[in-house]
């Protein structure tokens, strides 16, 4: 018979978040998710990541979490942009753990096939503490689920309280159509709070096994 293991506790949880003593770039996501969880425990109610279908410019909402399961998603396509220099990231696979074991499911979602996504995969998998597992959640490429529905499908199930993306339209398609970002103005109420722009995440799945500063690509931030 299998042993349920209780979730540790986010309070604890962020402790050993700390303790982990890790500038790696998913740091400040890691953090949010587990003070959000925080606030779940202490009763309050939670902002979701996911906007609601058809958002309001001038209003905008999310996806209510209730008391849906914890997840974040982090979006597996790289996007094009300059390159910056992050100074030593390491430990992604057990910043992550961090979370799983305080019950927070971590998705990972792409418009590319299994096919394709295996070298990025299999970059996430190395280490002595993989940052992906088969046993998370898998939002890979399908033929009639656009990513945007999938996301929002998540949000169906789940509480989502971050994304992680090296693009803005990783957070929501409609950043791909605006024409004027300030029309947006109202959704920067989510950066860094929810939305986390952030390296393509198998550009730092070894950084735990390499000592040296690592490039990775920094996208052009603009839809």
């Amino acid at each position: 018979e299998e042993t349920v293991v209780a979730p540790v506790a986010p309070a604890e949880a962020l402790s050993r978040l700390a303790a982990l003593n890790s500038n790696h770039p998913y740091l400040p996501m890691a953090r949010h998710a587990l003070e959000q969880a925080e606030r779940r425990a202490a009763g309050q109610s939670l902002r979701g990541a996911v906007l609601v279908e058809k958002v309001s410019l001038i209003e905008p909402r999310a996806i209510e979490c209730g008391n849906k399961p914890l997840a974040l998603l982090i979006d597996l396509d790289p996007a094009p942009g300059d390159t910056i220099i992050e100074g030593q990231p390491a430990g992604f696979g057990a910043l992550l753990q961090v979370l799983r074991d305080a019950g927070i499911a971590i998705g990972w979602i792409s418009q590319r096939t299994p096919a394709l996504l295996e070298s990025d995969i299999s970059a996430l998998r190395s280490g002595p503490v993989p940052a992906f597992r088969d046993d998370d959640i898998q939002l890979p490429a399908a033929s009639h689920h656009a990513k945007q529905d999938r996301r929002i499908g998540l949000a169906a199930s789940h509480c989502v309280l971050a994304i992680a993306g090296d693009r803005r339209a990783d957070f929501d398609i409609l950043f791909d159509y605006l024409r004027d970002p300030d029309y947006a103005i109202r959704l920067e109420a989510w950066m860094d709070r929810g939305w986390f722009l952030l390296p393509y995440p198998a550009s730092v799945a070894d950084a735990e096994l390499s000592p040296e500063v690592k490039e990775v690509e920094q996208p052009n931030d603009q839809p």
